[in-house]
């Protein structure tokens, strides 16, 4: 069993832990007296200094996507970590182009069998590349790896670009699998994030005496199915109201109550902006949300 599925099987059955990023600082001693600086040439630029990590990425976000274009909700804190923007013709780790893309789409038919074919080879292979610099970053100023990977996605961006690029993030990431949040465009609250986990690229067999519920939500445009992998705890429930969704999963969690996990397959049209509202409607009953590109969720 893998770290990713035991991680997983925590939050499912159990309860999840979740590690937090450590502060960095550096720290020297008291500069001397600066001498007057001298008259800079027009073509050397200084810094814009910019107060913490939500600041730096809604000025990148304003000058790569739009901030415009975000996908509107209220969500939660944004934690530092390493930033990847997506947009329609490139995806983006901190300010570096590291893959482009085709109408949001990658062009890239090979799939890494490190994500089980989930992602494409040069995506990994670009991720792969930014850990190890990350690591070697890390151990020159004995610091931890982040663990956090924050993603902000066009909102029309199809939700298989998004589920493929973080599915290369977290299989590249050595030694565990990292946290992930959506960047969200919160009116009057600045940017926000909303946290999610990824289902294992091979699927995910629920142990006896897990306890879980299995439950799992496959939707495209209008169209929801809600079922559990035992039909005799929760019954299949097929609409195409977000309103009558929100009632189902309530009545779920009054026969549930300790239940927290649900597991989210965006089918076929949907983009990003589809993908956060649906997973808006189901975090008030069930907020530890985990997407899927449709692997198997097997109960014995």
């Amino acid at each position: 069993m893998t770290v990713a599925t035991r991680a997983l099987l925590r939050v499912l059955g159990v309860s999840l832990a979740v590690a937090s990023l450590p502060a960095l600082a550096l720290a020297g001693p008291p500069a001397a007296p600066a001498a007057p600086p001298a008259e800079r040439p027009a073509s050397v630029q200084s810094f814009e200094r910019l107060p913490g990590f939500a600041a730096v990425v809604m000025s990148h976000i304003a000058a790569s996507i739009g901030l415009d274009v975000l996908p509107a909700a209220a969500g939660f804190t944004l934690e530092a970590g390493v930033f990847v923007t997506l947009g329609l013709d490139r995806v983006q780790v901190f300010d570096r182009d590291v893959a482009t893309l085709h109408s949001g789409r990658s062009t890239d038919t090979h799939g890494a069998p490190e994500c089980a074919h989930l992602c494409p080879v040069s995506l990994f292979d670009a991720f792969q590349a930014e850990w190890l610099a990350l690591a070697i970053e890390s151990s020159e100023r004995v610091v931890e790896i982040p663990n956090n990977v924050v993603i902000a996605a066009h909102g029309q961006l199809p939700a298989e670009t998004l589920l493929a690029a973080a599915y290369a993030a977290a299989s590249a990431r050595p030694l565990r699998p990292p946290s992930l949040a959506l960047v969200l465009g919160s009116s009057g609250r600045g940017l926000q994030g909303q946290p999610f986990m990824l289902l294992p690229p091979q699927g995910l067999e629920l142990g006896q005496g897990s306890a879980a519920l299995g439950l799992q939500l496959q939707f495209t445009r209008g169209r929801y199915l809600l079922r559990a992998e035992d039909p005799g705890v929760v019954r299949a429930v097929r609409t195409e109201s977000l309103a009558a969704l929100r009632a189902a999963l309530r009545e779920i969690k009054k026969r549930h109550l300790g239940k927290q996990a649900i597991i989210v397959t965006p089918g076929e049209g949907v983009n990003v902006g589809d993908l956060v509202e649906v997973m808006v409607a189901v975090r008030a009953d069930f907020p530890r949300i985990v997407l899927s590109a449709g692997q198997d969720v097997i109960l014995p």
